[in-house]
């Protein structure tokens, strides 16, 4: 089987692709040990505690002025909590593994300026709320309402729910209220139940959460209520189930 790209990966910060100022996005999913030795040991002994995961992004300064800039993104949320970070990897799939760090914040900005090279950008997103792993279910420029395709999550299904997370990047048209709906069912065909809906106010663009929680089927799919009177919105959403995606 053939490796895939780098350049099939993308990183998102809310509503900002950074995709095409990023030359290396790395995810870092880490999982703390303590030491557990006791008096009848016969060897050190340690077990697994808290996980913790980073995201960090090399790249170039393409721009200083236009918003939406890496260097901008960036600064103006350095220790600043409440942003989502999506790391994707594998995009040619539209079911490709995401990592979410949530209610995250800029830990670290390096910006160098070599005299025979270019200036290039790196930063670290910090650990917020813990991360996540999900499966990318959307990512489409939406014109009317209906369905998107939807993705098989496997089996066994989730029995603990998840999140979902929506990416508002960019709309056209003059939104009211959009609504978006993350839907569940046991077969690719048969009849769709509600997981939560997503209520995409004016003037739309940012980032959404939603979460729920009992039994989650095996397919999983978005779809687009109401628009609101935009010509088109584009989104990128995200399903995260507990205990099946990595959750």
């Amino acid at each position: 089987m053939a490796a895939i790209k780098g350049t099939n990966a993308k990183i998102l910060v809310d509503e900002f692709d950074l995709s095409c100022e990023t030359a290396t996005v790395q995810m870092t999913n880490a999982i703390s040990e303590e030491d557990v030795t006791t008096l009848c040991s016969t060897a050190a002994e340690y077990t697994p505690i808290l996980a913790s995961m980073s995201i960090n992004e090399d790249g170039y300064m393409s721009n200083t002025v236009t918003p939406g800039s890496f260097e901008k993104v960036l600064y103006d949320r350095m220790g600043v909590e409440g942003s989502y970070v999506a790391a994707l990897f594998g995009t040619q799939d539209l079911d490709c593994p995401a990592y979410i760090l949530d209610n995250t914040f800029g830990a670290t900005m390096e910006i160098a300026a070599p005299a025979l090279s270019v200036i290039t950008l790196n930063g670290t997103w910090g650990q917020g709320k813990g991360g996540r792993r999900g499966k990318r279910v959307a990512d489409a420029t939406i014109t009317a309402t209906g369905n998107q395709t939807a993705v098989d999550f496997g089996l066994p299904a989730g029995i603990n729910g998840g999140e979902a997370y929506l990416f508002v990047q960019a709309v056209t048209g003059t939104l009211t209220s959009a609504s978006f709906v993350v839907q569940q069912c046991a077969t690719v065909g048969g009849t769709y139940t509600t997981l939560g809906t997503f209520t995409v106010p004016a003037p739309g663009v940012g980032k959404y959460k939603i979460t729920f929680a009992g039994a989650v089927n095996q397919f999983i799919r978005l779809n687009a209520a109401s628009i609101g009177g935009a010509t088109g919105i584009k989104v990128v959403c995200i399903v995260c189930i507990k205990g099946v995606t990595g959750s």
